[in-house]
């Protein structure tokens, strides 16, 4: 981490251009997940061509690299700055609720940079937030994501334990942040949709944790406006009392859809989100 707090000392610039470097290794010379990218784009977007393909991961690939280097770049960061670098069209969505003592659910994507929105909700809303991830199997890259993600005052919670934990502080108001796009395990419980022209597995905790305490559940979408700077919009997914179905992953997934085909190239195409079938998930 001493590294990383020097570095950050450095004009943004010049962290962009080292980044925007590796982007253009990964892209030109070691091709980094290249079948991946192009399949899960191709058969997201069957209508587009072989340009079109190429294009769109190409893209993909600079504004992966700059999510690592905006990552050092906000170490340093004040509540100044994440208000400059990072605006919230309808902060009153959530902090009505919150005042009121409402705890909520907030689901997002991979999508733009996905480690920014939960350091600007806490500066901006001063709100406590705990967000939901899956530790990272590399100890040395999970201690340093772990130390950036919790800089800025956000608290983890293991995905294992998620319910459990939430469960203890049920009527404490706070944002409960989960990025719910990752595939489960053949194992885990799931709910099948269609996402992205394809039957996509989903994890239902999000669903399941929102019917047990009682909390609303919102879609957080960000755009990039340029580099360095984008806006968070809140969008209300569902509020209960709830039903037998809520339907909260399916809206939450046409929500990410609709995100996604406005910025093709802003999802985390490197991800292998399809490496399984339903029939194989069953078969397992």
């Amino acid at each position: 981490m001493t590294l990383i707090r020097i570095v950050s000392l450095f004009p943004a610039r010049w962290i962009y251009f080292w980044f925007r470097l590796a982007a253009h290794f990964a892209y030109y010379i070691s091709r980094y997940r290249g079948e991946v990218i192009r399949t899960n784009i191709s058969n997201s977007f069957p209508e587009y061509s072989r340009e079109q393909v190429e294009a769109t991961a190409k893209a993909f690939y600079y504004q992966f690299m700059e999510v690592f280097a905006e990552s050092i770049i906000a170490y340093r960061f004040s509540k100044a700055d994440w208000e400059k670098h990072f605006h919230i069209t309808n902060p009153h969505e959530l902090k009505s609720l919150l005042d009121a003592g409402q705890p909520i659910i907030l689901l997002s994507g991979h999508t733009c940079n996905w480690e920014w929105p939960a350091h600007a909700i806490v500066s901006q809303l001063n709100v406590p937030m705990e967000f939901l991830y899956k530790p990272i199997q590399n100890e040395r890259y999970e201690r340093i994501m772990f130390q950036l993600r919790t800089r800025h005052g956000g608290q983890p919670i293991p995905k294992d334990s998620a319910i459990r934990e939430i469960l203890k502080r049920k009527n404490e108001a706070r944002v409960i942040g989960i990025i719910g796009d990752q595939i489960p395990s053949k194992s885990t419980e799931k709910k099948w949709v269609n996402f992205l022209n394809q039957e996509s597995a989903f994890y239902v905790g999000a669903e399941k944790i929102a019917r047990a305490v009682g909390y609303p559940v919102f879609f957080a979408e960000t755009h990039r406006v340029k580099r360095g700077y984008y806006s968070l919009t809140f969008r209300m997914i569902a509020k209960p009392p709830y039903g037998d179905d809520p339907k909260i992953i399916e809206t939450y997934t046409r929500m990410l859809e609709a995100s996604i085909r406005r910025h093709p190239a802003d999802y985390l195409w490197s991800h292998r989100r399809w490496k399984y079938s339903r029939e194989q998930a069953k078969a397992s």
